[in-house]
């Protein structure tokens, strides 16, 4: 199993946007992958966890259309991004 983590705080003034975005993209992301978890917390938190088969199919599903619209959506909506491939970090803080 391959598991992609991203952690992020929902903008208040974008939080309807997100939920949009969100519910449209949940249905098309879940053909692509194994599981797909939001958690949304009181606070605003956010915390997604992607998981794939294995690493063939992670990496050739991470770059598809849905998964950009993922990755951008939380970048231009949410504040201290963190995604991570098996716990391991792929890059540091993104702040918008």
């Amino acid at each position: 199993m391959e598991t992609v983590t991203i952690s992020a705080r929902i903008n208040e003034k974008k939080k309807v946007e997100f939920y949009q975005t969100m519910e449209a993209l949940k249905t098309l992301i879940k053909k692509y992958c194994n599981d797909l978890e939001v958690e949304v917390h009181p606070d605003n938190s956010l915390f997604l966890r992607i998981t794939f088969a294995n690493k063939e199919e992670l990496e050739k599903n991470i770059n598809i259309a849905e998964f950009n619209i993922l990755k951008g959506t939380v970048r231009s909506l949410c504040e201290n991004v963190s995604i991570s491939f098996n716990d391991n970090s792929i890059q540091s803080t993104i702040k918008n």
